[in-house]
């Protein structure tokens, strides 16, 4: 593929934030702040902004494009931490100081090679160091099947407390 047919990740973003493809309009984003020069100038707040609702026909779902919006806010919320390499990226978080754990290759060349996770935060120049244990992808997967199998274990008991508290005295299985 030749660079000409890639996309930039800019360009996607914008897509996945504009309003357009859901059918909606924001108008005056941009304003003409000279009519001689037609120089344009990004809206802060200058002019009145208008949002029109279905003003054409959408390219997406309405569900679909907010549940995009929701995606970006919660990478947000990571600040700068969102990794979409690994699958436990940005997902375990440290008991001793709160970072984030992060996928680190031992050995990469020879054939000892291991893949580990430990906190990105554990050795750091001229900071604290965190205490935190390293782990294998192994006792990942181990430790997050006891968690589901713990909350399984109670079910039946979660299930008829929610039963309850909806009014709904039936038997679930």
């Amino acid at each position: 593929m030749d660079k000409a047919s890639r996309w930039s990740a800019v360009t996607v973003q914008s897509i996945l934030t504009n309003e357009k493809y859901k059918g909606d309009a924001l108008l005056q984003k941009q304003f003409v702040v000279d009519f001689l020069t037609k120089k344009r100038k990004k809206n802060k707040g200058e002019v009145p902004q208008y949002y029109v609702e279905n003003d054409h026909e959408a390219i997406i779902s309405n569900e679909i494009f907010e549940a995009v919006q929701h995606e970006f806010e919660r990478r947000r919320k990571l600040a700068g931490r969102y990794s979409g390499v690994d699958l436990m990226a940005s997902k375990i978080i440290c008991g001793d100081c709160g970072g984030y754990y992060g996928a680190k290759v031992w050995h990469s060349t020879d054939k000892y090679r291991k893949v580990i996770h430990r906190c990105n935060k554990k050795y750091r120049k001229n900071k604290e160091v965190c205490n935190s244990p390293t782990l294998t992808e192994g006792e990942i997967k181990m430790l997050f099947v006891k968690a589901v199998n713990l909350l399984l274990e109670g079910k039946k008991q979660i299930i008829a407390s929610l039963s309850r508290a909806a009014g709904n005295l039936g038997e679930y299985d």
